[in-house]
């Protein structure tokens, strides 16, 4: 044979790299504001029908009569159309100049200031604790607004501030606990949306500690002094103790968890709803929830609330401005900590609080409330969205 011929070129497979959906949560085939939209979209979807199958026996108006099964359903709408309409204004709210958002931030938080003064002397006490003004269309609840306001109101100062931060720090907790007065719940859900604000602007450990421990006082005098507030502390401590003796309403939840088992007894075959579980289409919807599609449909709805957290957190880490990012950490706590707190109660792990699950349970002010935070949420992932491209076209064109 001849040895100098030339061997054979030998055939390779070309490698191809398999395109992806999109290529991360972070990636740019799907933003990651897209990706809430949609999560929070389902989620009010999945809402109204929940409401609906949790409250459509024996409906009972306000007034303490019979009313249409649509009743509760044809509210939650209502509060959803309010949130949509409003969460659009704060969705143009991070493309507006500095000049504007100042006057509108500023305005909304006197606004919403002005409301809390009226409800503590005028309004509505409903559980003893919660005051609400009473309109034709839907129940306010300022507390629910001032929220939003003082996150907006932190991000906007933390923006510019560069010394003073303790000061301002403790100047910031006077809003929650005047909150805090009368409703302990939404007052402790406003103290750790803006200290997760300071400690990512910069607080010191010991800083961290000496605040974590006045704040952890003052809860236990505010708990202390109100006899409702004590009278669930003792029940929850009771029943850490012996479970056989838990208050009634974590009785009953507990019972609609278990009931459900792994798969649920079905859409609308709850049993709890039927006048045992009291609440059971407001802050203890969960428990309904778990019942009708059990333990499965609870592991699928906390993946969603994950994932709608986790995508606040992601806009608030890419956000154009220091105001954005701060002002998305807020809000993204609030609702993080809401889920846990709701959550925790149904579930007897934690004393009842009054907290709402977002966008499940039923309420107008609540619902109204979400979704405003969820629009200027995607109106920061929008704005950087709408400057990525930009730079996009003129690097092409370079």
């Amino acid at each position: 044979m001849d040895s100098n011929k030339d061997p054979k070129p030998v055939r390779t497979r070309k490698k191809y790299k398999k395109k992806k959906a999109f290529k991360s949560f972070k990636g740019n085939k799907i933003p990651n504001g897209m990706l809430l939209l949609i999560l929070v979209s389902i989620l009010c979807i999945f809402g109204l029908y929940m409401v609906y199958s949790a409250s459509y026996v024996g409906v009972v108006s306000a007034s303490g009569e019979l009313t249409s099964p649509w009743y509760y359903l044809v509210r939650q709408l209502r509060g959803i159309v309010l949130g949509v309409i409003l969460g659009y204004i704060f969705f143009r709210l991070p493309s507006m100049n500095v000049k504007a958002q100042r006057i509108i931030i500023g305005g909304f938080f006197i606004v919403s200031f002005l409301l809390l003064i009226y409800a503590y002397a005028f309004g509505e006490a409903i559980n003893g604790s919660t005051r609400w003004i009473q309109l034709p269309f839907i129940n306010i609840q300022p507390s629910e607004l001032l929220k939003i306001a003082l996150v907006l109101v932190v991000a906007s100062l933390l923006s510019k501030m560069k010394k003073h931060i303790v000061i301002f720090f403790l100047l910031s907790l006077i809003i929650p606990a005047m909150v805090a007065i009368e409703n302990l719940s939404s007052g402790l859900l406003m103290i750790a949306a803006v200290f997760v604000m300071f400690a990512v602007y910069g607080l010191k450990k010991y800083q961290i500690i000496t605040f974590t421990s006045i704040i952890g006082v003052f809860g236990v005098l505010f708990i202390l002094f109100e006899p409702y507030r004590l009278g669930r502390i003792t029940n929850y401590l009771t029943m850490l103790v012996n479970p056989l003796k838990a208050d009634y309403q974590t009785k009953e939840s507990l019972y609609a968890l278990a009931n459900g088992g792994i798969a649920g007894k079905g859409i609308t075959y709850s049993t709890q709803k039927f006048f045992y579980l009291p609440e059971h289409h407001t802050d203890f919807i969960f428990a309904i929830i778990g019942e009708e599609l059990g333990f499965l449909g609870e592991i699928i709805l906390m993946g969603l609330f994950f994932l709608m957290v986790y995508f606040i957190y992601q806009i608030a880490i890419q956000a154009k401005t220091l105001f954005m990012k701060y002002a998305c950490l807020g809000f993204g706590t609030l609702f993080a900590i809401q889920i846990v707190l709701n959550i925790g109660v149904v579930s007897g792990l934690l004393p009842v609080t009054g907290v709402t699950l977002p966008f499940l349970s039923y309420g107008g002010s609540s619902l109204m409330t979400s979704l405003m935070m969820i629009g200027f949420v995607l109106g920061c992932s929008e704005l950087k969205r709408r400057e990525k491209n930009r730079w996009g076209r003129k690097r092409a064109i370079t």
